[in-house]
Formats: C-alpha cells, sequence, structure tokens
C-alpha cells in the first residue's frame, strides 16, 4: 500500500510540471556571450597584465628594477591599472619568445630587424654600439670600415652583420665574457656590444686587460615590439598614444639624459618625430 502511494504521488508531481507554462520551466542561467575584451590574465577587475621580454642592459634594464626602458614602462603602464610580468632572458631567447607570440611585448628591437612582431611607431633611442679591439686594430681603426675582413664576435641573436655592411667573418655566441678573453689573447680581432657591461667584466678576464673599447662603432634607432596578434595590437595602439605624450612633453629625453648622460642626445639632431 505504501508503495502504491509513492508511485501516485510522483505522478501527480509530474502532472504538476507538464502543466507549468514552458517559460517557468526554462532555466535562468543565460548562454555567455564570448569576451571582446583581450586583456583576459587579470588578477583583478581593474588591472590588466602584459608579459614582457627582455634582455639585461646596464643603464636600461637594470636589475633593481630602474633604468631607461624600465621607466618608460612604468610611466605608459601604470600601476594599478596594469601589472607588468617580465622576464629577463638572454636576446637570442626574447626573439624566441616574441616571434612565437609567448610574451605580449619585448623590448630592444632595431629598425629592420627581421623579428615576427608589430613595431611601435616611434623609436625609444638610437642605439650605439660598441667594440673590444685588439690593440694591433686599434693602432689603424678608422671606424666601421676597419672591420672589414676581421674576425669579430657578438652575443646570439644579435644580427649585427645584417646592420653593418662592411664584409666580415662574423660570428656569435652566448658567453661573453668567453668572447671577451677571446680577443684579450687575439685570438679575434673585435667583439660587439656595449661598454659599460664589457668593463664590468673586465675583472673576470683571465689576463690583465689588453684589448682596447672603441665607442660608436654603428648607430641604429631602437623600437619596442609587441606580439603580432590581436591583444599586441591594442598594446602597440595604447603605446603609441602614450609614448608620443611622453616625446612632446619633453619627459622621454629627460628619462634618456637621467640615465645615459646630461649632454646625451635620445635620437640623431636632424631626425624628425
Amino acid at each position: 500500500m505504501v508503495t502504491i502511494m509513492k508511485i501516485l504521488t510522483l505522478t501527480s508531481s509530474l502532472m504538476c510540471l507538464l502543466l507549468l507554462p514552458s517559460h517557468l520551466l526554462a532555466t535562468s542561467v543565460q548562454p555567455l556571450e564570448q569576451s571582446n575584451i583581450l586583456f583576459e590574465e587579470t588578477v583583478s577587475d581593474m588591472t590588466k597584465v602584459v608579459t614582457i621580454a627582455t634582455d639585461s642592459w646596464i643603464g636600461y634594464t637594470n636589475k633593481d628594477g630602474s633604468g631607461y626602458y624600465f621607466d618608460i614602462l612604468k610611466r605608459i603602464f601604470p600601476k594599478p591599472e596594469w601589472q607588468l610580468k617580465i622576464d629577463v632572458v638572454p636576446f637570442s631567447r626574447v626573439r624566441y619568445l616574441i616571434d612565437h607570440e609567448r610574451v605580449n611585448m619585448a623590448l630592444g628591437f632595431y629598425g629592420g630587424d627581421t623579428a615576427q612582431a608589430l613595431y611601435s611607431n616611434y623609436p625609444v633611442e638610437v642605439d650605439s654600439v660598441d667594440a673590444a679591439i685588439t690593440p694591433e686594430l686599434a693602432v689603424i681603426w678608422k671606424g666601421v670600415e676597419s672591420l672589414r675582413r676581421k674576425k669579430v664576435q657578438a652575443l646570439l641573436a644579435y644580427r649585427y652583420d645584417e646592420f653593418i655592411s662592411v664584409p666580415m667573418y662574423y660570428e656569435e655566441s652566448s658567453n661573453l665574457l668567453d668572447m671577451l678573453n677571446r680577443v684579450n689573447r687575439g685570438l679575434v680581432d673585435a667583439v660587439l656590444d656595449y661598454k659599460p657591461t664589457m668593463l664590468s667584466m673586465e675583472p673576470q678576464l683571465q689576463q690583465l686587460r689588453q684589448f682596447v673599447i672603441v665607442e660608436n662603432v654603428f648607430r641604429t634607432e631602437i623600437y619596442f615590439v609587441f606580439a603580432d596578434n590581436d591583444k599586441g595590437a591594442k598594446l602597440k595602439l595604447h603605446f603609441d598614444t602614450e609614448l608620443k605624450k611622453l616625446i612632446d612633453s619633453g619627459e622621454l629625453d629627460e628619462l634618456f639624459r637621467h640615465y645615459v648622460g646630461p649632454d646625451a642626445e635620445r635620437l640623431h639632431p636632424t631626425r624628425e618625430q
């Protein structure tokens, strides 16, 4: 008898449900439309995350978070609206990360570089590359032309041979100290890099420094680049807009002189911004 009552109760309940209006039976949870917000990696509703890759350059991307490049980022992507996640790695890794869209943004690329990325509209500076050369080469040095048919080395992925028209026996390596030891012993004629970085390695040389550092071997404009996708394009638009404000106000030149020197020129004087 109890079983029969349970069956009758269940049957009545089902009948009541079937008699309800269809709109009362519909679920109240509506399907979500695909979001158009490109900055999906957020730590809060109001914070946008930007992933950035850069090499370490003294005065530009210092280990303590200071430097000309880092200060640009802080002004264009200020807290708390933005959160920057910066990965400091060798430049060969920087190039890989931006080419494969593993990061949103990368720093320190030459105009005309073959990187698969979106370039900022405006350069952030003109880069001056220096060289450590043998004493024998220093005696006859007459500028970049003196590298003709010489053994020249640089760090991986810098690709200086793409920007120097003089034919060289050019090689790249992952170890700057090893290259400096080689030029110090006369095994190569020149190493292309930056004077502050090369001088900082002098105490680690295997013997007393013999090489001579010559400055401004060649100069070329430097850009920040962005991943070649929708998010990268939106970041680039924001960056270009804010960088132009820094240029027009003179603040970008002030930042550059703060880190590089009071008389330093951020760009070639004749270049129109």
